[in-house]
């Protein structure tokens, strides 16, 4: 994201906290989307995700600590909120559905790896997030997250083999 987009961000963070209504407007525009996808992509939950999009977005202005943004890009603060949010909520129900399609394979096999492998994994590779950042969202060194993420892609590789596997039909004879 270019510096001046970062610097905005950062004023209309701080405007939104004084109770500027049209600076939170123009911040959760700008960020619905992607820290919804990141929260989507690691819960595998549409009302998870909206509710943590809106948690983060709201945790943004209403921090009780210094603007957070002070130390860290804003960018990095906003998803690293999103990520803690997420991998700490409330787990789903125990309801386990099979995958119809490779698209819920590959969900269920999300679902499956370790939670910070997860959100590595998915800030690496789906974000397209550059390690640096993915490192400090996670708060890791980028040799953890790099570890995080190739462990949660052979992983994924194997879970998603177990999974597809267990949804042949055997041959009859």
């Amino acid at each position: 994201m270019p510096e001046r987009l970062m610097m905005e961000d950062a004023a209309l963070a701080e405007d939104a906290r004084n109770g500027s209504a049209a600076a939170f407007v123009k911040l959760a525009k700008r960020w619905w989307t992607p820290l919804y996808r990141v929260s989507w992509n690691i819960s595998g939950s549409a009302s998870c995700a909206a509710q943590i999009t809106e948690r983060t977005l709201l945790a943004a202005i209403h921090s009780a600590e210094p603007p957070p943004f002070t130390r860290v890009p804003f960018k990095v603060f906003l998803y690293r909120v999103a990520v803690r949010l997420t991998l700490t909520r409330e787990p789903p129900g125990s309801t386990v559905r099979q995958p119809q399609d490779a698209l819920g394979t590959i969900r269920e096999a999300l679902q499956r790896l370790d939670p910070l492998d997860s959100a590595a994994l998915v800030l690496r590779e789906i974000e397209q997030l550059p390690m640096e950042e993915v490192a400090a969202i996670l708060s890791a060194s980028s040799e953890e997250a790099r570890t995080r993420t190739h462990r949660a892609m052979l992983s994924l590789t194997r879970f998603v083999g177990e999974i597809a596997g267990s949804d042949a039909v055997p041959a009859t004879g």
